[in-house]
């Protein structure tokens, strides 16, 4: 989704990532809604760094699509740690 997004921001044809995109966008709806269904502890850890990721689609200009990224990546970590957490109980 970030280069999806990059190429959209300097005005490229960005048709093959964004077809890319829903692909990788379709391959994360079936592990969601495992992790949602079979620990629904991290449902919300889980839906937050999904939503981050999509939060790229918001960034008007390369200093907000960094931002982004990082609150993505941000999100995952509290995801991992998480998971982590449920796991050891």
């Amino acid at each position: 989704m970030t280069v999806r997004e990059e190429i959209g921001l300097v005005g490229g044809d960005w048709s093959a990532a964004r077809a890319e995109s829903h692909v990788i966008r379709s391959a994360v709806t079936a592990p969601l809604l495992r992790v949602r269904l079979v620990l629904p502890e991290l449902a919300g850890a889980a839906q937050h760094a999904v939503q981050a990721a999509y939060g790229l689609r918001a960034a008007d200009d390369p200093v907000a699509l960094q931002e982004a990224v990082e609150r993505a990546l941000r999100a995952v970590d509290g995801l991992v740690v998480a998971t982590g957490a449920a796991l050891t109980v």
